[in-house]
């Protein structure tokens, strides 16, 4: 180096020590006479390497980067009003350049270590939030879900067989990929203690991403996820005085209660109740959201299309009749509340 007149700087170079070893030695190094130090992780190319390239480090990194791009775009996206889902996504794409920077070498590491994906997956969880119009309360697992948003570490592990299938000659289709990512996002779903009522309503990821709605608006949000306005919600948080209905008998009044049992939105549930011919109950959500699966359509192409027509319809219903249910309900709280103010 000296010969073709280049030299380090002492002053900007660091080391770190590459071992499986729990305990060692930190090297004594010296450039022109100035000591080395040794860090726990070191920058290099983007992406963390530390002492056991566990990629612990680099997550931890990445995840404050990617809530920090959150929280700049979060004031562009507020839960009423503002941009569409599609370019929410769209903006929110930033994160996940953030989050999967380097994805094909540190996937499989961070797939080992829970810690590592919770804090990718916590990080995911902040623009998601965003892109469904989600309560703050709302899980990772059921954000996700609602905002269309594949996890951020199975992510990682397409971008890693991407990287190996091109360094062999070989190629993967995007269709391909789409549905190993659902396969695994699926395994996922359903082993996951989180999300109870979410996972009821939308057992069927693939269906969901292929056939529901492309907009999740800020009520649907709530009925979707069960945070909102209900008063076992409120109650929970300190902001009820009882868990119970204001208006009917029941004891809890919660997502599954006010959608599709309270007597007192019946004459909401109508329209929707009549198209069934029965009443509505949360089984039906899948079908009311995302149409008949295509297991279910007949071959006649007449008679299809009037089922899809039919379905097309009820999805118009039942979501004009969550909004109207969400929005009533909270012009009702917020008078409860303002009365309870003044007392």
């Amino acid at each position: 180096m000296t010969t073709n007149g280049l030299q380090l700087a002492p002053e900007k170079s660091e080391c770190v020590v590459l071992t499986n070893k729990k305990k060692f030695r930190n090297p004594d190094l010296f450039i022109h006479g100035h000591q080395i130090p040794s860090k726990r992780a070191i920058r290099y190319l983007g992406v963390q390497l530390d002492t056991r390239l566990s990629f612990i480090e680099h997550a931890s990194t990445v995840a404050v980067g990617a809530r920090k791009a959150v929280a700049a775009l979060g004031r562009l996206m507020p839960n009423v009003g503002g941009p569409t889902q599609v370019k929410r996504q769209l903006l929110m794409s930033v994160v996940h350049s953030r989050l999967l920077y380097g994805a094909a070498i540190w996937s499989e590491e961070v797939s080992r270590f829970q810690k590592s994906s919770n804090v990718m997956l916590q990080a995911q969880r902040c623009a998601a939030l965003r892109v469904a119009r989600c309560y703050r309360t709302v899980s990772d697992m059921a954000a996700l879900v609602l905002a269309k948003m594949p996890p951020a570490t199975l992510l990682a592990g397409v971008r890693k067989q991407i990287a190996a299938a091109k360094k062999a000659g070989a190629a993967l289709s995007k269709r391909d990929m789409m549905a190993d990512v659902l396969r695994r996002w699926q395994n996922l779903w359903d082993s996951t203690g989180k999300a109870a009522w979410t996972k009821r309503l939308i057992p069927n990821l693939s269906r969901w991403w292929q056939c529901g709605p492309r907009e999740v608006s800020y009520h649907m949000s709530q009925a979707l996820s069960g945070h909102g306005c209900y008063q076992n919600y409120l109650w929970t948080r300190n902001k009820a005085p009882s868990p119970a209905c204001p208006h009917c008998t029941a004891e809890v009044d919660d997502a599954e209660h006010t959608v599709f049992v309270c007597f007192f939105w019946s004459e909401e549930r109508k329209e929707v109740e009549q198209s069934l011919g029965r009443p509505v109950r949360p089984e039906d959500a899948m079908d009311l959201l995302c149409g008949p699966s295509a297991a279910e359509l007949p071959t006649e192409v007449p008679l299809r299309g009037r089922i899809l027509a039919a379905a097309e319809k009820r999805k118009v219903q039942f979501a004009q009749m969550v909004e109207v249910i969400m929005g009533r309900k909270e012009e009702l709280e917020r008078a409860r509340q303002r009365e309870a103010a003044v007392e």
